[in-house]
């Protein structure tokens, strides 16, 4: 129960954070100083550090079976192993938009911390717009999908995870598509920033080019992990071999095939920046609906 109570209130001060990087953005876009402020590093640092630990209180409630909060109830059940315990945090809505949350504050770190030489009004926008993104999360989760409700009276037992759910490569499967799904909101983030000011050319394709292939990567390996699973657990046949929860993901994979190959350009022959531009937006677009629909 307290760390069901640790985890919710960390998420609501994580939303205060971001409000506050949201202000500071505005505020630092007025700054003539080309030099970020040592402050935005620490929030965001901050924000990381409280999502983190929301989240590892959700695994914590996981591990010790911990009926009272809603989530835990809904997916658990006190004799599963402890390994499908620890999966069954991201088995469910609620777990997996907060790995979303995780994996968005954790990006837009990772990318102040390494644009370093960038222009300092393009990684505040770029802040900004990521920010306007991770609020959203926050918000949708603490009023429509909190996973820390508290349940009372407290039962007894759980419901349990569905037991096709309880695979090894379903356990790995989702955090390794998330990180391909999500890691297109910094594609998106730094192209409006880019658009704003009028930065779309081969030194920014340079820098945007590895965001862009880590987030391949991951959703390329994502995508034949549950592949893998969907052969030998449901064969080629039968309703879910069209279930958009296997499809959904094929939509913004074939965005960023074409966006890897586009930036490319970009990045060489200075060509194609309009394209660049619109695939960057629909890659995240498409997997943002993707997300939702899952």
């Amino acid at each position: 129960m307290l760390a069901s109570q640790l985890g919710h209130y960390s998420l609501i001060l994580g939303l205060i954070l971001s409000l506050g990087l949201l202000s500071y953005s505005f505020i630092y876009l007025r700054d003539g100083n080309n030099i970020l402020q040592k402050n935005i590093y620490s929030i965001s640092f901050l924000q990381l550090f409280l999502v983190v630990l929301s989240f590892f209180c959700l695994v914590y409630s996981f591990i010790i079976s911990d009926f009272s909060n809603e989530t835990v109830y809904n997916n658990s059940h006190t004799t599963k192993p402890l390994f499908y315990k620890i999966s069954g945090t991201w088995g469910n809505h609620e777990g997996s938009l907060l790995l979303c949350l995780l994996i968005l504050v954790f990006f837009i770190f990772i990318f102040l911390i390494t644009s370093r030489k960038e222009q300092k009004k393009y990684r505040i926008i770029t802040l900004l717009f990521q920010e306007i993104i991770i609020i959203g999360f926050f918000l949708f989760l603490l009023i429509t999908s909190n996973p820390f409700n508290h349940l009372f009276p407290i039962p007894q037992e759980g419901l349990g995870l569905n037991p096709i759910l309880q695979d090894p490569i379903l356990a790995i499967h989702p955090p390794i598509l998330y990180l391909g799904y999500i890691g297109s909101s910094i594609i998106f983030s730094s192209s409006l920033a880019a658009i704003t000011q009028n930065y779309v050319d081969s030194n920014w394709a340079k820098n945007l080019k590895n965001w862009v292939i880590i987030s391949w990567i991951f959703l390329t390996i994502g995508i034949v992990l549950g592949s893998i699973w969907a052969y030998y657990e449901l064969g080629w046949g039968g309703f879910w071999f069209w279930d958009p929860v296997e499809n959904i993901s094929l939509m913004p994979w074939l965005c960023l095939t074409a966006l890897v190959h586009s930036i490319l350009v970009l990045e060489k022959k200075s060509l194609f920046a309009t394209w660049t531009l619109v695939l960057c937006i629909s890659s995240f677009t498409l997997s943002m609906c993707g997300t939702f629909l899952v």
